[in-house]
């Protein structure tokens, strides 16, 4: 379609005034001069003009009633009232229902017409660009959000079938165990399924939470000591937890830290009271601006942390550390029992 201009001006001296005005500053428009308001309408009717040029007083309209009526049905359309009437505060109310610019009619101001006709054109041209772009970036968020919306919802059947076979292969493992007839296999597959159950804790956590890729560590802590309390505690290891405050940790870091703190755990429970020896053991957590640590302290018999002498379970403490960005800090003696500290290294 081609670039149309519509000029409105009762006065025909001034209405070809303008027309020359516009075809010099817009070589091979279709111009367009109007007598009265019905000739706008055909005009509008037609589709959207790339200009409108009026004046303010017409003898059968208002050009604030040309202004209206052309943002009503064309609000994009560039609108400049070039008048010898009106006065700044006419101006100042046309600017605020759209007109892109006022000039006063006069010999001397047909440059600044032909200024004010272009630089319209070129706002309202940037506006529409802009809008475009505008509408062009919502459509792709709203793109972007259906996407992650799927995603989500993959992500968590995934996380719900990942919980359920850790828990299948949990209860296989203590069937097993029950079905046992050698003690050390017996505890060798107690041991496997409760490794499996801390997984599966931190596992069950993700889901509880809005975002996938972080968990409440706090939460997966104190369920796993309450877990070996009931498994080791026998009624005579009491457990004392003070983790009361939640900490927010990525998956990536949650799941082997759970394994980490799983081992030290049992260790205190299952090595820290020999001989059905009774005590307490103690599990805290505390978080500050340089991180986090997790206390474990039994008042037992204690442990020598010789290397030599490490079991499978504190061997796999020491080799999980760097993974979970911790530092593993183990103190004991002949008597008195031991604690060790579990420490974010980032």
């Amino acid at each position: 379609m081609s670039f149309r201009v519509i000029v409105l001006d009762d006065n025909p001296d001034d209405r070809e005034l303008v027309l020359r005005q516009v075809r010099a500053e817009f070589p091979g428009a279709d111009t367009l001069a109007l007598p009265d308001m019905n000739g706008l309408d055909e005009a509008l009717a037609r589709g959207t003009p790339g200009l409108v040029v009026t004046d303010l007083d017409l003898r059968w309209a208002s050009g604030l009633d040309i202004l209206d009526k052309v943002k009503a049905t064309t609000p994009d359309c560039p609108i400049v009232m070039f008048t010898g009437s009106g006065n700044e505060e006419v101006a100042v109310e046309a600017m605020k229902r759209g007109l892109d610019d006022y000039v006063v009619k006069s010999p001397r101001q047909m440059p600044r017409l032909r200024t004010s006709m272009r630089q319209a054109v070129e706002r309202s041209a940037a506006r529409v660009e802009l809008r475009r772009q505008q509408e062009l970036v919502a459509r792709h968020e709203r793109q972007l959000e259906e996407e992650l919306a799927q995603k989500t919802v993959i992500l968590r059947e995934l996380h719900h079938r990942v919980k359920n076979n850790l828990q299948n292969m949990t209860a296989i493992l203590r069937m097993r165990s029950k079905r046992a007839v050698l003690p050390e296999l017996k505890a060798e597959l107690q041991e496997m399924s409760l490794r499996l159950t801390a997984l599966a804790q931190v596992q069950s956590r993700i889901l509880d939470e809005d975002q996938l890729n972080r968990v409440d560590f706090g939460a997966v802590l104190d369920e796993t000591a309450a877990t070996l309390e009931r498994v080791y505690g026998d009624g005579r290891i009491r457990l004392e937890r003070d983790i009361s405050q939640p900490f927010i940790l990525p998956v990536a870091r949650a799941m082997p830290l759970g394994l980490i703190c799983y081992e030290v755990l049992l260790n205190a429970f299952k090595h820290g009271f020999p001989e059905r020896a009774s005590g307490t053991v103690r599990v805290s957590a505390t978080v500050g601006e340089a991180g986090y640590m997790i206390l474990v302290q039994d008042d037992g018999t204690g442990f020598e942390d010789l290397p030599e002498r490490r079991g499978m379970g504190m061997t796999l403490v020491h080799t999980l550390a760097g993974e979970a960005l911790v530092r593993v800090e183990q103190h004991g003696a002949s008597v008195g029992g031991s604690v060790t500290r579990i420490v974010s290294s980032d």
